[in-house]
């Protein structure tokens, strides 16, 4: 009987000693200062709130990472480009053409934007495509569509008139003018954002000419106004902007 007693005492202790264990272990936990989750939530949603203010920012300033701005309370497009040089004295009837086209390096301002973001860019601020101009028509048909007016930033000068940084020989305004041809676009793939005489390739261009009036009839020249414009390799912002 000693024995069978000595037994049950010390399996009592030893159930003692585990309650013990678990409700210290129990209190410690519970005892963890409540505030630090709190804080650190906190600090999370201010962070968070701060990130989300910078990040909208960002998205309406153009720069490398963010090459296109879309804002459509204003109705523009803003998109980066890089100056080519060679058409300050060499004629050319591309304004603007995306560095993935076939063409890129035969315009005056080269994008990384696509002709398909800017194309969804207009839809966006509510452009209508013309449409209008096909292969067989492009001779003798200036494009449609709504109008856009364009100003160039560099450096300190802001909303540069296009028709200062780029010169008609005839000194006839440009007529920029959002002509669509997201299909033809795609099939040739040229990469024209913005074309000189009216075009059924590029996504915009210019109704005060047909196809043509450039390189085939010769009526008008192009060129880039190196009196205005920065350096050959310089970035410029181009803002197509919805007229009312």
């Amino acid at each position: 009987m000693g024995r069978h007693k000595l037994e049950k005492e010390i399996k009592l202790k030893r159930l003692f000693l585990i309650a013990v264990a678990v409700v210290f272990s129990f209190t410690a936990c519970t005892n963890k200062p409540k505030d630090d989750k709190v804080v650190d939530e906190t600090k999370t949603e201010t962070t968070d709130t701060t990130e989300t203010t910078t990040t909208e920012e960002n998205k309406m300033e153009v720069s490398k990472e963010n090459p296109i701005v879309v804002d459509k309370e204003a109705k523009t497009i803003s998109i980066l480009a890089t100056v080519n040089g060679k058409y300050f004295d060499e004629v050319t009837r591309h304004m603007a053409i995306s560095e993935g086209g076939k063409i890129a390096d035969m315009a005056l301002f080269k994008t990384p934007v696509t002709p398909t973001d800017f194309y969804n860019g207009l839809l966006e601020i509510g452009a209508k495509a013309g449409d209008n101009i096909t292969a067989e028509n492009a001779a003798t048909t200036t494009t449609e569509g709504s109008k856009l007016n364009v100003t160039l930033s560099f450096g300190d000068k802001k909303d540069v008139d296009v028709n200062e940084a780029v010169l008609d020989s005839n000194g006839t305004p440009l007529d920029i003018r959002f002509s669509g041809n997201m299909d033809n676009s795609k099939e040739f793939n040229t990469g024209c954002i913005t074309c000189l005489d009216s075009c059924f390739v590029g996504i915009t261009s210019n109704a005060a000419y047909p196809l043509g009036a450039v390189e085939e009839q010769k009526s008008v020249e192009f060129k880039g106004n190196k009196d205005v414009l920065p350096a050959d390799g310089s970035e410029v912002v181009i803002t197509y902007k919805l007229a009312d």
